[in-house]
């Protein structure tokens, strides 16, 4: 009986440990690695313009017209341009997800319930998840020589939460006018 009274025992602390470090974590006021002021160039939509035509077949139909291209460049102009597309798919990942969090931190720090915006936030992640395995099946098919992969159902969802933080983050921030009123 004493043995497993002391397993029980460290099991409880080694999860109120783990509790604890999930509280001050969430608890701690530099969660966000970038101000809101810095926000603007950082989570910028036309950031990822270049994204968008980096599959497309023009520049492919170009270089399959010049002399020395065969096979074997073409193999390697398509995996040189998947290796850039999934680099900036993980930057737009990275970006979506910073954007949720920020939503998150939002909402929780409001004073006004906003359930509505919770479910618009749900729908937009599990939306972003989607295609994002969608592209990727895409990306794989590129490789193999078929057409080129549509980045404008990525930038959806990262407009859409965009837009949303930006909209909060205007109700939470008072304008300067009303701040007597």
């Amino acid at each position: 009986m004493d043995l497993i009274t002391v397993l029980a025992t460290l099991i409880f602390i080694g999860l109120a440990a783990g509790f604890a470090m999930v509280f001050a974590r969430l608890t701690s006021r530099n969660r966000l690695s970038h101000p809101p002021e810095e926000w603007e160039g950082i989570l910028s939509v036309t950031r990822y313009k270049a994204m968008e035509r980096l599959l497309d077949e023009p520049d492919r139909q170009f270089l399959s017209s010049q002399p020395r291209f065969n096979r074997t460049a073409e193999k390697k102009f398509r995996a040189t341009r998947v290796r850039l597309f999934r680099g900036y798919a993980h930057q737009l990942a990275e970006d979506f997800n910073r954007i949720c969090k920020a939503v998150k931190i939002m909402m929780v720090q409001s004073h006004v319930d906003r359930p509505d915006l919770a479910g618009l936030l749900l729908k937009q992640q599990f939306t972003f998840a989607f295609a994002m395995m969608t592209v990727e099946g895409k990306l794989v098919l590129y490789s193999f020589g078929w057409a080129g992969v549509d980045a404008k159902a990525l930038m959806q969802p990262l407009a859409a939460v965009r837009s949303q933080l930006e909209s909060l983050a205007a109700f939470a921030e008072p304008s300067f006018g009303m701040s007597n009123a």
